[in-house]
């Protein structure tokens, strides 16, 4: 098992699997039924190759992930081409997403698989553990490139290019069941 990013963390005996082929990320958010992108403001001016982070995923929002923006990360968000974005503090949704019953920020029903992207490491990393603990109907994926033993799915800790190259692979393969193009 890889070492949480931060040793202090203790997740106990049931740990996140670790993505070692990116296609698999892609298939999973490709059969869930209602999955949620939680993007936090450290994926803020992060680029894949020559394209921002945040355009790429702004492309990819009309394909039915539904998108929330962290505290001030939804201007960026707006800037990068977003139509309308919901935004929510991070303690809030974490909160809304303990709650089965709640029909989700588009009143299409619970979500069945929450992403992360971009909320910074400790704050993540609780989000996780209380979603692991009182949310057992979610499954959760860290695309961060710090092990997060919390999560369902958490890269290990991977080098800033490998990181780039996953996620760069996350979103084609996600293009090739959508068939519209690459990256």
């Amino acid at each position: 098992m890889p070492e949480p990013w931060q040793i202090g963390n203790v997740p106990g005996p049931r740990q996140a699997n670790v993505i070692t082929e990116p296609i698999v990320v892609s298939a999973l958010i490709e059969k869930a039924g209602h999955p949620l992108l939680i993007i936090g403001h450290e994926a803020i001016g992060v680029k894949v190759g020559e394209t921002k982070l945040t355009g790429l995923l702004a492309k990819k929002a009309e394909k039915g992930v539904q998108i929330l923006a962290t505290a001030h990360t939804a201007k960026e968000l707006v800037a990068e081409n977003f139509k309308v974005i919901p935004w929510m503090g991070v303690v809030e949704i974490t909160h809304k997403l303990t709650d089965q019953a709640w029909l989700g920020l588009d009143g299409k029903g619970p979500y069945d698989l929450v992403i992360f992207l971009g909320v910074p490491y400790y704050l993540q990393s609780q989000m996780l553990s209380t979603l692991k603990h009182f949310a057992p109907h979610l499954k959760t994926i860290s695309l961060d490139r710090y092990y997060q033993p919390n999560a369902d799915w958490s890269f290990s800790n991977i080098s800033e290019d490998d990181w780039h190259e996953a996620i760069k692979a996350i979103i084609n393969g996600l293009l090739e069941v959508k068939s519209d193009g690459d990256v």
